[in-house]
C-alpha cells in the first residue's frame, strides 16, 4: 500500500503539462507556468501509424499562445522550430518557438506565441492542417503533419479570445487596480493615472504606450531604476527588433521573460532565444514597496553583421 502511494505521488509530481477544469476554467500547465486555456482537441496524424497532435489555445497575460502535444516512446523527443498552421481559406500562419519545449510522461509538449492578427484570421476560418518538426535525441529531426477532420476550431477560438483587442487594457487595469485603490483611499479618490504626481508610481506600461519610453532602453517599469544589463549576440545574420515581456520581482530580478510580443519586427527563433537570454541579464533596484510581480519589457535591437 505504501509503495502504491509513493508511485501515485511521483506521477502527480511529474505531470507538468495537463489540462484541467477548476472553478469553471481550464488551465494549461507546462513546466513552472500555468495559463487559462481552451479544452484541447486532437488533429489526426497523416502517418498511418503516427500519433495524433493535441492542440489548445491559451493566454499568457496579454499574449495569445498555442500549446501542442504528441505522444512519443522515444525519450528526449522535443518540438523544434516553427509551427505552421494551414486554414481552410488558404491562409498560412507561422508560429514561432518561445523556447518552451519539454518531454514529460512519454509526451512531447511545446508553447508557441501568436499575434492578434493571427488569432483574428483563425476566428474566420477553421484549421485544416498543422505541420511541425520533432527533434529526437537532439540529433535527428523529422517533419510531421496532422489534419482536422471535423472540429470547428474558429468558433472555439472566437469564443475564447472574445474582445481580444482589449486584453492589453484589461491586463494593465488588473495590475494597477490594487495599488490604485490604496492610493485613492489615501488621496481622496483623486488618482486619475494620467501622469500627474498622484498617479500610480508603479503603473504597468507596455511597449508603445506613452509611459514606455523609447529606444532600446524603454522598459516600462515605472518607479524602478536599472542597475545592470547585458546583451546576448545572435548566432545568425538577421536584423530586427525583439520585444520581450518581462516580470520583475521586488528584488529587481527578472523571473519571467516572453520574447516576440507586440512590437517585435522579426520573430526568427535565432533572435527570440538570445533576446530572451538578454532580458534575464537585466536587473533593477530592490524596492519592497513595489508590486511582488511588476510587468514591463526589454527591447533588443539586432543589426546585420552583429
Amino acid at each position: 500500500m505504501k509503495g502504491n502511494k509513493k508511485k501515485i505521488l511521483i506521477v502527480l509530481i511529474s505531470v507538468l503539462f495537463i489540462t484541467l477544469t477548476a472553478t469553471g476554467q481550464n488551465l494549461f500547465f507546462i513546466d513552472e507556468n500555468s495559463y487559462p486555456c481552451t479544452e484541447s482537441f486532437a488533429l489526426q496524424s497523416n502517418l498511418d501509424d503516427g500519433e495524433d497532435l493535441n492542440v489548445l489555445f491559451a493566454k499568457d497575460g496579454a499574449t495569445p499562445i498555442i500549446g501542442v502535444t504528441t505522444k512519443s516512446s522515444l525519450p528526449g523527443t522535443l518540438f523544434s522550430g516553427k509551427l505552421i498552421i494551414y486554414l481552410d481559406d488558404g491562409t498560412v500562419i507561422t508560429c514561432m518557438d518561445r523556447g518552451e519545449s519539454y518531454y514529460v510522461d512519454d509526451t512531447a509538449q511545446v508553447v508557441y506565441s501568436l499575434t492578434n492578427e493571427q488569432v483574428n484570421k483563425m476566428k474566420n476560418s477553421n484549421i485544416n492542417t498543422v505541420r511541425y518538426t520533432l527533434k529526437i535525441y537532439d540529433i535527428k529531426e523529422v517533419n510531421r503533419s496532422a489534419s482536422n477532420k471535423a472540429i470547428s476550431t474558429k468558433g472555439l477560438i472566437a469564443k475564447f479570445y472574445n474582445n481580444l483587442d482589449s486584453i492589453n487594457e484589461v491586463a494593465v487595469k488588473k495590475e494597477q487596480n490594487p495599488r490604485k485603490t490604496k492610493l485613492d483611499a489615501l488621496m481622496g479618490g483623486l488618482n486619475n493615472e494620467q501622469g500627474q504626481s498622484n498617479g500610480d508610481s508603479y503603473a504597468t506600461s507596455y511597449y508603445g504606450s506613452p509611459e514606455s519610453g523609447n529606444g532600446s532602453d524603454g522598459y516600462g517599469l515605472s518607479g524602478r531604476s536599472l542597475v545592470s544589463k547585458g546583451k546576448v549576440q545572435q548566432e545568425c545574420n538577421e536584423e530586427g527588433r525583439v520585444v520581450v515581456r518581462i516580470v520583475v520581482d521586488r528584488t529587481g530580478v527578472v523571473i519571467s521573460a516572453t520574447p516576440g510580443v507586440k512590437g517585435t519586427t522579426n520573430n526568427n527563433p535565432c533572435l527570440l532565444d538570445p533576446a530572451k537570454k538578454t532580458a534575464f541579464m537585466h536587473k533593477w533596484n530592490t524596492d519592497f514597496n513595489a508590486p511582488s510581480q511588476q510587468i514591463g519589457f526589454v527591447v533588443v535591437n539586432y543589426t546585420l553583421g552583429e
